[in-house]
């Protein structure tokens, strides 16, 4: 027992190690040395964590070509790490890496905390990063975080697919490229996403909560002219006798004597 144990945690520093050396190997020329050791620093506490390591070298790298300072990458790197941490509490410890990623790429774009926790507990078999990604797109688009989100997790947690949330990205932006007001866009498109998922609910009840109104096809509007006979009366004046059938012949004119028989 003991020496399986020991096995496992030999492999696993092995593991480590290997992990250490390829992000040092990937950092290598991109950063000077003190720069590099105080990254690779982080990605190590981070993996120790069970963060998701891959954004954070990203970064390292990102601010590399835009000729940042080293201590503004270490920096960023090091804030990057926090808002990985907040996702993962949030959206729960199994979660998988790249939904924590997108959690924190939402919660840097402005998303509340509080979204990500309710999303949480969302029994749906949708990738939150789908969910996520749509918040972080479209807050950056315009669309104020505190509104977008909710809607975005409402609409999750009322069965929305990945294709749904797509589309209604997709349609977001183009109507704010049209000119329409991004928080109008957005509001506009998602009760016309949300009223189509409760129609699909609805669906499957009979005259249950949440089933649609019945058909008014069929039946007497007070306002239709055409609904009584007295309507059609007053519509078509003298045309008709009252009460007569179709083939009644209309009154002949008063007045008028009649023609003289030779």
């Amino acid at each position: 027992m003991f020496r399986r144990a020991y096995f496992l945690s030999a492999g696993a520093a092995l593991l480590t190690a290997a992990a250490l050396l390829s992000d040092d190997q990937r950092l290598a020329g991109r950063l000077d040395d003190r720069t590099r050791e105080a990254v690779v620093a982080v990605l190590e506490s981070a993996r120790n964590e069970g963060l998701p390591t891959e954004p954070l070298i990203d970064k390292a790298l990102e601010g590399a070509s835009k000729k940042a300072s080293g201590t503004v990458i270490v920096s960023v790197v090091r804030s990057l790490v926090g808002d990985l941490r907040r996702a993962k509490e949030a959206l729960g410890p199994g979660t998988n890496p790249r939904d924590v990623e997108a959690g924190a790429n939402a919660l840097r774009a402005g998303v509340p905390m509080r979204e990500l926790e309710r999303l949480r507990v969302a029994r749906t078999n949708i990738r939150l990063a789908q969910a996520l990604n749509v918040m972080s797109v479209l807050s950056n688009d315009g669309v104020p975080p505190d509104s977008i989100a909710p809607r975005v997790v409402n609409l999750v947690l009322a069965g929305a697919t990945e294709d749904q949330l797509i589309t209604l990205r997709q349609d977001i932006k183009r109507d704010i490229n049209g000119g329409v007001a991004a928080t109008t866009a957005a509001s506009l498109r998602g009760d016309g996403l949300a009223q189509q998922l409760a129609e699909q609910r609805a669906s499957g009840n009979s005259g249950g909560p949440g089933s649609p109104l019945p058909s008014v096809r069929g039946q007497s509007r007070v306002a239709d002219p055409l609904a009584t006979p007295q309507a059609v009366g007053s519509v078509q004046g003298n045309a008709n006798v009252s009460g007569a059938g179709e083939g009644a012949r209309p009154a002949g004119p008063r007045g008028k004597p009649k023609p003289k028989s030779p």
